[in-house]
């Protein structure tokens, strides 16, 4: 085998299309689901009567807008690194296990932050798990691809 050669694996464009589409899917929802829990009146006062806050409202109104645009950047960091990640290994720094590896290891984070909010009455829930999936399993069926042109 020639050392000279990049050991690392190219990105395949079907794969690297999955993984953004996915990644865009996970971004999406979440930034509805923030959207509608801003703007719905009934969920700022649920939130305010499971917190027994009081005092002025428009204290309380820009602190729950706080609390929400906190949990959406928490929600959305490893889909948009992993996504411009990805981008970048496809353009120039290739794919290899560790990787696949640490990309499987934070998106089950993201899944498990997902899971844990546990808010089966809302669309957004299941359609953040199915993204997460895609991504899974796509990262998962990298390794074969790794493997297959390390074998060359």
């Amino acid at each position: 085998m020639n050392s000279n050669r990049n050991t690392n694996t190219p990105m395949p464009l079907n794969k690297l299309y999955i993984l953004l589409i996915s990644c865009a899917l996970v971004i999406a929802t979440a930034s509805l689901e923030v959207m509608f829990r801003v703007k719905d009146l009934s969920l700022f006062n649920q939130w305010i009567a499971d917190n027994n806050i009081t005092g002025d409202s428009s204290v309380i109104l820009s602190q729950y807008i706080s609390v929400c645009l906190s949990a959406f950047i928490t929600k959305i960091i490893i889909p948009v690194t992993f996504g411009i990640y990805t981008y970048f290994a496809y353009i120039k720094i290739r794919i290899n296990q560790l990787y696949v590896f640490m990309w499987t290891v934070l998106n089950l984070g993201g899944l498990a932050y997902t899971v844990v909010e546990w808010q089966l009455g809302s669309i957004f829930f299941y359609i953040t798990i199915l993204g997460y999936a895609v991504m899974l399993l796509t990262l998962l069926s990298l390794i074969d691809q790794i493997q297959e042109y390390k074998s060359k």
